[in-house]
């Protein structure tokens, strides 16, 4: 059943080619990382765990592009294994086109946490701070890494009960650019570590998709090289044109004579020539009549 493609093609897994089992790890790790992105980014926008709300504030653009990218990844692995267990060709040339912009999302999340983590990230948050946060957002901040202002009290800061002109915490500056470089530097190096073991799946879905069976397709004549109704027609018309021109012989119908033939006999006249016979002639006429049938005269008299 696996070989002709019907049913979940579970019935007779010993029977599976490597080509289809190769696919299926194949899916199964596309699975694994885009469901541990998921995870990552819903926990990040539950502020589930601690400084996650910084992530929310100062990465809010390479979170987004994380549920993107995880979401991507989920719908290609659902193609993957639905085509995977019903050994559809079809379905798992979309799987194959769809690896494609996931992984092209992965390396965007890569690039561009890389950029910003390597290239002046202590000027681009203290250009953020004074420029591209609002009020709430440096007073997430300062409860989050318990700091306040950016260089210190005085600097940018957002008044609350522990970020007042007298407070003993530092500025946000140099836990801010920690938490950042930290997060970003782990983030970048996840996505590129992720980008050969993609590669690598899209090399297996071209190679096992048009073998997840032991026959190519499902038996079936290509449609191009189907016959049609117009094909049938004209194939007959070429056998059969000599014979066109003769007509088929026409059989005579059966009739019945009616029943006016029958009254015309019997009003047919007997003595059509208008002859009188005498009553001597009569006997010898009636006798050779007679003869003429093979009957004898005398034996007609006995009878």
């Amino acid at each position: 059943m696996v070989e002709e493609g019907e049913g979940l093609g579970l019935e007779r897994i010993e029977r599976w080619t490597i080509h289809k089992w190769c696919l299926l790890m194949s899916v199964g790790t596309v699975f694994v990382y885009g469901m541990a992105a998921l995870v990552f980014s819903v926990l990040t926008w539950l502020q589930t765990w601690p400084q996650a709300d910084v992530v929310n504030v100062a990465d809010l653009d390479v979170l987004i592009l994380i549920t993107l990218a995880s979401s991507a990844l989920l719908l290609t692995f659902l193609l993957g294994l639905t085509g995977t267990i019903l050994n559809s060709r079809p379905i798992l040339a979309v799987y194959a086109l769809l690896l494609w912009p996931a992984g092209l999302s992965v390396i965007i999340i890569g690039y561009v946490a890389y950029k910003r983590a390597t290239f002046a990230l202590d000027r681009k948050l203290s250009y953020a701070w004074s420029d591209w946060y609002t009020p709430l957002d440096r007073l997430v901040i300062q409860n989050s890494l318990r700091c306040c202002g950016f260089y210190d009290a005085l600097h940018d800061a957002t008044p609350s009960k522990q970020c007042y002109s007298r407070t003993p915490l530092p500025g946000c500056k140099g836990r801010l650019y920690r938490f950042e470089k930290q997060n970003l530097d782990l983030i970048w190096s996840a996505a590129f570590a992720l980008v050969p073991l993609h590669i690598a799946n899209i090399v297996v879905s071209l190679l096992c998709a048009n073998h997840v069976t032991h026959t190519f397709g499902k038996g079936l004549m290509p449609k191009k090289y189907r016959l049609s109704g117009a094909d049938v027609r004209a194939d007959a018309e070429k056998i059969l044109g000599p014979y066109a021109p003769v007509r088929p012989v026409r059989r005579p119908e059966m009739s019945r004579a009616s029943s006016s033939d029958y009254h015309g006999l019997e009003k047919t006249d007997p003595n059509p020539n208008g002859i009188t016979w005498t009553s001597s002639q009569r006997p010898t006429l009636w006798a050779s009549q007679v003869t003429g049938l093979g009957l004898d005269p005398w034996v007609r008299k006995q009878v």
